[in-house]
């Protein structure tokens, strides 16, 4: 059973919870698009000339502040939502207190990510996907950790331009992914009660943050509302992600080595900046699973620097021909058994 959501709703509950970004003059602002929209075009010719694939660059650019980031996700959302059957309210109808509570909850997760994305790769709102750069975000993670602009902006720019050229360079990869959602979907259980659930997953994810201890499998909301057969093709899905953000954390540091200075500089911070969340943020965190999102960018990333150091970009490039050559999240752990699979190379023991 697809959720029924008020989008109203939701649109107002993250403008007013959404924060404002750094100060900035309006002069320093259009500076600031300017050059995101000009290192977001020279990032894209870096990924095609790094990785070999040719993206689809009718894809549009949009430099975005934190509300207009989130109205372009509940725009997605809605949308893919709509696609896969959801009901959505008639006419004037007044929306029910469960499409209500649902909004309020989206609104809510909106408005804390709208204040820590830099960039995207929005799949949903419009045919050609669009590449998005959330420029207060940027800005103060810049000043926070005391970054060369034009490196960093470039850098960040290098990471989206790669998933750009996932989605658009690899024809079957937006279809797949919607497919994954929709099975998703499909397996969801009409009659599961999931307050009580919820509840816990709240209290789990609260205690393990003061606490400071990593969150246990199957503790975060999606485990707590979701079948055993839903969960399957969140492996699935998890397994996709983690390539993906893999592949864009090698290429933005494959890339940076040749052509961004203080690229170790650059990550040495960042890193840094993504291991030591406020206890606020390690409860949101664990409560909506973004732990595993972190986990995603190491254990891709290791993934993807084992297949192109043992075969280069070009054999690595064999993930992109079709579905079945995806890495499992076995796979992924052991690479080896992804290279017999597909290039038929032997698995290393271990």
């Amino acid at each position: 059973m697809l959720p029924s959501v008020d989008w109203r709703t939701a649109a107002s509950c993250s403008r007013a919870l959404t924060k404002g970004g750094p100060r900035m003059s309006p002069e320093g602002a259009l500076d600031v698009v300017a050059d995101l929209h000009r290192h977001a075009r020279h990032a894209i010719d870096l990924v095609t000339e790094y990785t070999g694939l040719m993206p689809e660059t009718h894809a549009p650019v949009d430099v975005v502040d934190r509300a207009r980031w989130s109205r372009i996700n509940i725009a997605g959302f809605r949308r893919l939502l709509t696609g896969l059957g959801a009901d959505a309210t008639a006419g004037d109808a007044a929306p029910t207190a469960a499409a209500k509570l649902t909004g309020v909850q989206a609104g809510a997760v909106l408005a804390f990510l709208s204040s820590r994305v830099l960039g995207q790769f929005e799949t949903f709102s419009a045919d050609t996907g669009r590449l998005l750069f959330v420029a207060p975000n940027i800005v103060e993670v810049e000043r926070r950790l005391r970054l060369p602009s034009r490196e960093f902006r470039l850098w960040i720019a290098v990471h989206e331009a790669a998933h750009l050229t996932q989605f658009t360079a690899v024809p079957w990869m937006r279809g797949h992914f919607h497919g994954l959602i929709q099975t998703f979907f499909d397996a969801a259980e009409p009659d599961r009660s999931s307050a009580a659930g919820l509840a816990l997953a709240v209290r789990r994810a609260l205690a393990s943050a003061r606490e400071d201890e990593p969150q246990q499998p199957g503790t975060d909301v999606m485990s707590a509302v979701t079948s055993p057969e839903q969960r399957q093709a969140i492996s699935e899905i998890q397994a996709l992600m983690t390539l993906l953000e893999g592949h864009a954390e090698s290429v933005m540091d494959g890339v940076g080595r040749t052509s961004i200075n203080h690229v170790a500089l650059l990550r040495r911070r960042f890193d840094r900046r993504r291991a030591n969340p406020t206890t606020l943020q390690k409860f949101l965190r664990q409560l909506l699973g973004l732990d595993a999102k972190m986990r995603q960018y190491a254990a891709g990333r290791r993934f993807v620097d084992h297949i192109v150091g043992e075969h280069g970009v070009t054999g690595f490039n064999r993930v992109w021909e079709r579905p079945a050559n995806l890495p499992t999240e076995a796979e992924i752990d052991r690479p080896g058994l992804w290279t017999a699979r597909i290039l038929g190379a032997p698995a290393a023991r271990g």
